[in-house]
């Protein structure tokens, strides 16, 4: 388990320059999967002393003691390499020690917000001001000091500590002419509401309340600091002269902080061992005579059974992957996976097993095919985040300096991998394809990028969400811990479903996520009929009825139709498209046209 710790900003009187001390405070501890999503670089983390922002990746790759401690913990994923163009991915250091966990200090963390308050006597103090030994005390009354619960941050990532300066003096100076006048935060009558609080110079006298500090233009006359506080120079990175208003946030409210993610999984024949050690080393590899190959090869793996033809091939694979990484897209590899998940053979490639099973009659005439996946593997990497709105466009850089690997995890489970019925998928869609004209344009409107958008999708989305809630019910496994991954693709020249399937899968760093959960339910005609049977009926009506069976705007950005956090919604560690592009009525229609759910439609139309 990664520890972060933070290094001391000083100020470097001489030449004033930021610089940083070489004294480190372990702070708390993080998993190493949080590292790659909730708590990834520039996020704000809570620890029990201390609020920190973790740093950049600018020294993961940097090992003082251990270079080989940097090679062990490469991971190469050959589809999330096109997906990201990485060309290999970097786990977060670890040192192990003799209990179960994994700790380290070595996780860079900087404090923020750099102001602290003092409950009791009101006073706001610049971490700088305090001896980093007593930086928990008020230095007046010595009572705890808290972060700051505000922040300001603009469209393009950019973050910084709340100006209680600036706001309190109306953005002029301070009339006594102190430099940096102490203010101080009260709360009228002990209220704990925004309203009631107040900021007060203690130079000038000067007040003003907090009541507005929320609205959108509060900080119109202030303009953007450019700071990214991850990076050791905060300014590094910084788009001079941004334009963007800051707003103002709770250092822990919507809008802080959107990592963002790319997932891939290991697949045939990149599941293989060969293969993987191939790509680790294939720069020294290629240097070696071809005769000589197949010998390294198998002292290497310390596999003598291993055949000269296979470690061939393995090695024609991986170079021609070489030669062609450019010319691959993410489509292409989605296309890929979705070849090998509907196959419907039996498949045993390393780190990942699949075989098929049988779909209960009464929904034949739905799927095409029930694939499980008894063995999975799936990297995770993190590219970046964004700030107030969640556009790739804004993406902010994880470090200051060109890397050619990203960091990651690698995550080992089981799935189920279910395949619609095209034919019937392609009438659905025909007859309902102008209901969803209003969630295209809102998505348009909003520069919200996503190139695999269609009717087909936001029913596949859909059904993905309420099998997921459903299941975690049976199998004894979280709602968070469940993920998808949607299988969408339409040839609009040829107006032909391509791709329509979805995969249900959970996964972690260890083996908790193989303990065959998903796995007896897919074997199971019975009880995966009943969980289907119980979804339609649960997704039929929710608390929130009917005006959530009704909308048409609703979640980010309008970006849902019917779906709420009490029918459809997921933890966002399960979906990997922010909770977006969901309608139920896509499942089971409206109250006064029930056709319009793909399931019911399908039944009244060919059925009846």
């Amino acid at each position: 388990m990664p520890k972060p710790n933070f290094r001391k900003k000083v100020k470097d009187e001489n030449n004033g320059i930021s610089t940083y001390s070489d004294k480190k405070i372990s702070v708390g501890d993080i998993r190493k999967t949080q590292l790659i999503t909730t708590y990834g670089v520039g996020a704000i983390v809570d620890f029990k002393n201390d609020t920190v922002v973790i740093a950049s990746t600018d020294d993961w790759d940097y090992s003082p003691n251990d270079a080989g401690e940097v090679e062990n913990r490469k991971i190469f994923n050959e589809n999330l390499s096109v997906i990201t163009g990485a060309e290999y991915f970097l786990m977060p250091r670890t040192t192990q020690s003799t209990n179960s966990f994994s700790q380290s200090k070595d996780i860079p963390s900087y404090i923020f917000p750099e102001k602290l308050h003092c409950s009791n006597c009101g006073n706001i103090y610049d971490f700088r001001e305090l001896d980093i030994k007593e930086r928990h005390k008020c230095p007046k009354c010595k009572s705890t000091l808290n972060a700051s619960r505000f922040v300001v941050v603009c469209p393009h990532g950019h973050m910084d500590d709340f100006p209680y300066d600036w706001w309190v003096h109306n953005g002029k100076p301070c009339p006594s002419g102190v430099k940096s006048p102490r203010i101080k935060m009260t709360n009228i009558n002990n209220r704990t509401d925004i309203d009631s609080l107040r900021l007060e110079c203690t130079e000038c006298g000067a007040s003003r309340s907090m009541v507005q500090v929320f609205s959108e233009n509060a900080l119109s006359d202030f303009q953007c600091t450019c700071k990214h506080p991850h990076f050791k120079d905060p300014l590094a990175k910084a788009s001079y002269g941004c334009h963007d208003k800051m707003r103002v946030r709770l250092r822990s409210g919507s809008g802080v902080y959107f990592p963002l993610t790319k997932s891939a999984l290991l697949i045939p024949p990149w599941s293989k061992k060969v293969v993987n050690a191939i790509q680790k080393d294939y720069e020294i590899l290629s240097a070696l005579d071809e005769s000589k190959l197949a010998s390294v090869m198998r002292n290497k793996l310390n596999d003598p059974e291993l055949s000269d033809d296979e470690i061939i091939r393995s090695w024609n694979a991986v170079k021609i992957s070489m030669e062609q990484k450019r010319e691959r897209t993410e489509l292409s590899v989605y296309e890929d996976e979705y070849a090998i998940l509907s196959k419907g053979d039996n498949d045993n490639e390393g780190n990942f097993s699949s075989y098929p099973s049988a779909i209960p009659q009464k929904y034949q005439e739905y799927f095409n095919r029930l694939t499980v996946v008894d063995r999975l593997t799936v990297t995770l990497a993190f590219t970046g985040f964004t700030r107030i709105i969640r556009n790739e466009s804004n993406i902010v850089p994880i470090s200051q300096y060109p890397k050619k690997w990203l960091p990651a995890v690698e995550l080992t489970g089981e799935g189920i991998f279910i395949e619609f019925n095209k034919d019937k998928v392609a009438h659905w869609r025909k007859a309902h394809s102008s209901r969803y004209k209003k969630m295209k344009s809102a998505m348009e409107s909003n520069n919200f990028v996503f190139n695999a958008f269609s009717e087909t999708y936001v029913m596949l989305h859909t059904f993905a969400h309420l099998f997921i809630r459903e299941i975690s019910n049976i199998c004894g496994y979280s709602t968070a811990s469940i993920k998808e991954k949607i299988y969408s693709e339409i040839d609009e020249k040829n107006d032909n479903v391509k791709m329509c399937g979805v995969l249900i899968y959970v996964s972690s760093p260890d083996s908790d996520s193989s303990l065959g959960g998903l796995i007896s339910i897919a074997d199971d005609k019975d009880v995966f009929e009943n969980i289907l049977d119980s979804m339609l009926e649960h997704a039929s009506w929710c608390s929130g009825d009917p005006l959530c069976i009704s909308s048409t705007k609703q979640g980010y950005k309008n970006l849902n139709y019917a779906a709420c956090h009490d029918c459809t919604l997921l933890p966002e560690t399960s979906c990997e498209r922010f909770n977006c592009f969901l309608d139920r009525a896509s499942i089971v229609g409206l109250p006064d046209n029930p056709t319009l759910g793909f399931f019911i439609f399908y039944h009244i139309t060919y059925v009846s």
